[in-house]
């Protein structure tokens, strides 16, 4: 887990008059659990994308633990990104979506396989290992992202309106496995929603 602070953070959209993010100055403490409320358009999924290192600011600074991240490639920043679309790959089965990362940073097969059964008991996705996403509801589907992204035990956990393609019911439920999940782990998690009973 890691200490993030930005420092008059400022992005432009080529072509756009005004800036998606201007002049934005936070800071979060290791194992912090943040939401950045707001309505759509307000910039808060371009501060996650600038966080994650997916975006380049125009002006500014970001800093993990004291040390400026701001033009660090995304995959060394150890910061990974739940998007409220999952983007789980539909031609693979859950274990195999989870163990992706891990595979892409050559990590032996004995370790992978271990870290993604732990992380899929975790999440209770144990019984569904071998299904594609297809095959999931909502919920399992926003489980095996989760899973996904915690397995690589990132510093920085960034969550773009992870429950806003859920019923209320699975949105109670998985705000309360989010929570317990970050509690335990202890990583530094930034949550991104529009709705102030969520945040």
């Amino acid at each position: 887990m890691s200490s993030v602070v930005l420092k008059g953070l400022t992005h432009n959209y080529a072509g756009s008059t005004l800036p998606a993010v201007n002049g934005v100055d936070f800071s979060i403490r290791k194992g912090e659990l943040v939401s950045l409320l707001g309505p759509s358009g307000c910039g808060k999924t371009t501060t996650l994308k600038l966080i994650a290192g997916l975006l380049m600011p125009t002006i500014g600074a970001i800093y993990f633990d004291d040390f400026d991240v701001t033009s660090v490639r995304p995959e060394r920043r150890e910061a990974v990104m739940v998007f409220q679309n999952y983007l789980l790959f539909p031609y693979m089965t859950i274990e195999e979506n989870v163990g992706f990362g891990l595979r892409m940073r050559r990590l032996n097969k004995r370790e992978t396989a271990g870290r993604v059964d732990q992380m899929l008991g975790q999440m209770g996705l144990d019984d569904l290992k071998d299904r594609k996403p297809a095959q999931l509801s909502g919920g399992q589907q926003q489980r095996a992202a989760l899973a996904r992204a915690l397995v690589l035990q990132p510093k920085v956990l960034l969550l773009d309106e992870p429950l806003s393609n859920l019923d209320a019911h699975l949105r109670d439920e998985m705000r309360e496995l989010i929570l317990s999940i970050q509690r335990s782990l202890g990583v530094t998690t930034i949550f991104v929603t529009h709705d102030q009973e969520e945040a």
